[in-house]
């Protein structure tokens, strides 16, 4: 059976969360949520970089990868995936090397599942996260990527709603992971300094994005209640940590 997550795993399972799946991200959650209070508790800030030093990649397939988020995304999903971007770049600690052009194509197409135009039809897939992975690949190819490069790219979008991503994955999948959960729900973002929160957040607004996304990711649990977002959801409260995340005042 392929890891919890990868594109194989959701060709395997099309997204179907198993009993050993749940076991894995409620263990996951426990560690995760002890390594935060933890954190919180020692007060650890840090500054790795500014926010205007912070350029995303000008190439072909970035700009490409960008112009398909905005035709299909609604702002807040637009905008989203944007300051995820921002909030991965703030929040690496700069010790391992990444592909900076895969991981902002990533970022732009992550949530294409979610989006009115490319959002599943039926209950054969229980996971929008391969629609976004799918493009990415498809893209990759266009732009005459490597294979090897192609799936690193595309693994980190099935990954995102991993609750922890195995370095095996590569810091690419990781930085996924990190950036979209510190948007969506305020994950590990007490590290950052209030004026590099508030910069991103200048540049892209999170105008009714708390009450959009809590509709969207609602929808996906309702009409696939095998996914992990609706695991996620019913077990482990993620809903409520979106409604919950302070860090951003809205």
């Amino acid at each position: 059976m392929a890891q919890l997550g990868t594109v194989d795993w959701l060709e395997q399972t099309h997204g179907k969360v198993g009993l050993r799946d749940k076991l894995t991200m409620i263990a996951q959650g426990v560690r995760a949520r002890a390594a935060t209070q933890k954190r919180i508790k020692n007060n650890v800030k840090f500054r790795h970089c500014e926010v205007d030093d912070i350029l995303p990649p000008d190439s072909a397939i970035a700009r490409e990868a960008m112009s398909m988020c905005e035709s299909a995304s609604e702002t807040y999903l637009l905008h989203h995936c944007l300051r995820s971007y921002f909030w991965a770049r703030l929040l690496d600690d700069g010790h391992q090397s990444f592909d900076d052009e895969a991981v902002f194509t990533a970022f732009m197409l992550h949530d294409m599942g979610l989006t009115d135009k490319h959002r599943l039809v039926g209950d054969h897939e229980q996971c929008f996260t391969i629609v976004g992975a799918r493009m990415t690949q498809e893209l990759a190819i266009k732009h005459q990527w490597s294979d090897k490069r192609a799936k690193l790219a595309s693994n980190a979008i099935a990954l995102h709603l991993n609750i922890v991503v195995d370095p095996c994955h590569g810091r690419e999948a990781q930085m996924l992971r990190m950036g979209s959960g510190a948007d969506v729900a305020g994950i590990g973002m007490d590290v950052l300094h209030s004026d590099q929160v508030a910069s991103v957040c200048a540049h892209y607004p999170r105008t009714g994005f708390k009450a959009s996304m809590i509709k969207s990711t609602g929808q996906e649990a309702i009409e696939r209640p095998q996914c992990r977002m609706a695991f996620l959801n019913k077990s482990l409260g993620f809903d409520k940590l979106i409604a919950n995340a302070k860090v951003f005042g809205d």
